[in-house]
């Protein structure tokens, strides 16, 4: 599988939550920020992953990834309680533990950890354009090595 594939599953579930859909979400492309409508979107990037090996020709890889919650900015408590409740709704990505992948990789996911709080994004004339915070997401794949030697 690999961590596109798995990437794509959970944008696939981040598109199916309330106040997302494909305008307002991307895979690395953080230029939908300036050119999209929308006053909120989720960006997708990986963070980093290990390897473990479970048997001696069977491995699991660790991935994460990250997803970075933007709100543009109005004022501190509007766009705040609006960040908080745009994170709020990708939470029902937990009902599905395995990512709804088909292929049997997906072993489990889980939110490991959001950042301790928002950050403010700002422009370069100075002042707070957009809040942002990141979500971190866990899944575990499990994969098979040929060997060759």
């Amino acid at each position: 599988m690999g961590y596109s594939e798995g990437e794509a599953l959970i944008l696939t579930r981040v598109i199916a939550c309330n106040n997302f859909d494909s305008t307002n979400t991307s895979r690395g492309n953080w230029k939908i920020l300036n050119q999209g409508k929308s006053n909120h979107y989720a960006i997708l990037r990986p963070g980093a992953f290990d390897v473990e090996f479970d048997t001696i020709c069977t491995y699991h890889v660790n991935w994460n990834t990250v997803i970075e919650v933007w709100q543009r900015y109005v004022d501190d408590a509007t766009t705040r309680t609006d960040l908080y409740a745009r994170v709020a709704d990708l939470f029902p990505i937990m009902a599905y533990p395995k990512l709804a992948d088909t292929t049997g990789n997906v072993l489990e996911w889980s939110v490991v950890s959001g950042g301790e709080e928002p950050e403010e994004m700002w422009t370069a004339s100075g002042g707070p354009a957009w809040l942002r915070w990141k979500i971190t997401l866990s899944w575990k794949e499990e994969g098979d090595i040929t060997y060759a030697e």
